[in-house]
């Protein structure tokens, strides 16, 4: 057993309460950049971001998640961070290990790189441990890599932003980390389409039954070509993949919220009403035009953490408002 495994461990899951936290960045440093061009097809540096607009965005979607969220307010700064906001970029929360623990990115843009000592430093106030991410590969967090079954399996998308080696990196991290009887099993698939450029616009993750585990799932067909479609049916189960066929490319870039989904307003009438059935929760939408202009929209600008009762007192969370400045 080496010093990681050793210091982490898988702990026992039935001893300790853990907390849902959704984790937001304030848009302080929001903007649409000459240097953005040509990193998502959604970005065109002709169009300038409203900051009136997006902060009101923001705090609708802050608003709507009101219980159990924490939002971080960045120190004034000269440095360009454009994309900070998009939080989901910024790690990955590993699972049922017994100190909860983020993994970093491997921003691959030279303005996302920039946001690393920032993200080292909210993490350290907020009293959450990090690990560097082990590679040389792009690894962008939460948007690259989808739990399901309590953590004992995820499904990772590669091709734009990921590559299938930051993969092969991570697995050899997770045997590190948990060992390997307990290490995660992985789904590596590659997406079919820069419109889908990160995993979290390809894919909306759900439990079957509310405030159970992740187990089920929506995918777009146009994110993975047919044979994705059938590995990622034997790995999950058949009955629990639903395909949606729609240009709404950001309707999947959603959050789950107990019995609710929260979405961007939708461009496809259809797209509410197939979510309403397939996963029965209500559809709640919100405007999210602004932070679409720059290729993210609701799944991007909140990071999931979950954490033990230990772990959240240094930063004092309650069920109504945390902010931390």
């Amino acid at each position: 057993m080496d010093d990681l495994n050793a210091k982490f461990q898988v702990k026992k899951e039935y001893k300790i309460r853990i907390d849902m936290i959704r984790l937001l960045i304030e848009p302080t440093t929001f903007e649409i950049l000459p240097m953005q061009e040509g990193q998502n097809p959604y970005i065109d540096i002709r169009q300038q971001s409203h900051n009136a607009i997006a902060k009101k965005q923001f705090t609708t979607l802050a608003h709507v998640l009101r219980k159990h969220r924490i939002i971080y307010t960045l120190p004034v700064m000269k440095k360009h961070l454009p994309d900070i906001v998009f939080v989901a970029n910024g790690g990955l929360y590993l699972p049922r290990l017994r100190t909860p623990l983020i993994l970093l990115p491997n921003m691959k843009w030279p303005q996302r790189k920039a946001e690393l000592p920032y993200l080292e430093t909210m993490y350290r106030e907020l009293g959450i441990p990090i690990i560097p991410y082990p590679g040389k590969h792009p690894f962008e967090g939460q948007s690259d890599l989808k739990w399901f079954d309590g953590g004992r399996k995820a499904v990772c998308g590669y091709g734009y932003r990921a590559t299938r080696n930051t993969f092969a990196e991570i697995a050899a991290l997770f045997e590190k980390l948990y060992g390997s009887k307990n290490a995660p099993e992985l789904l590596v698939l590659p997406i079919a389409s820069a419109d889908y450029y990160h995993l979290d616009i390809a894919m909306m993750e759900y439990s079957s039954v509310v405030g159970g585990a992740v187990d089920r799932c929506v995918v777009h067909r146009r994110a993975f070509s047919p044979a994705s479609h059938r590995r990622l049916a034997a790995f999950l189960g058949p009955k629990n993949v639903e395909i949606i066929d729609t240009k709404d490319s950001f309707c999947l870039n959603a959050i789950v919220d107990g019995s609710r989904i929260i979405t961007h307003e939708m461009k496809d009438p259809l797209v509410a009403p197939f979510l309403e059935k397939c996963t029965g929760r209500e559809i709640v939408q919100i405007p999210m035009s602004e932070y679409e202009k720059s290729g993210g929209s609701i799944r991007c600008l909140v990071l999931d953490l979950y954490l033990t009762d230990t772990a959240l007192k240094p930063f004092k969370v309650s069920k109504d408002i945390s902010r931390v400045v």
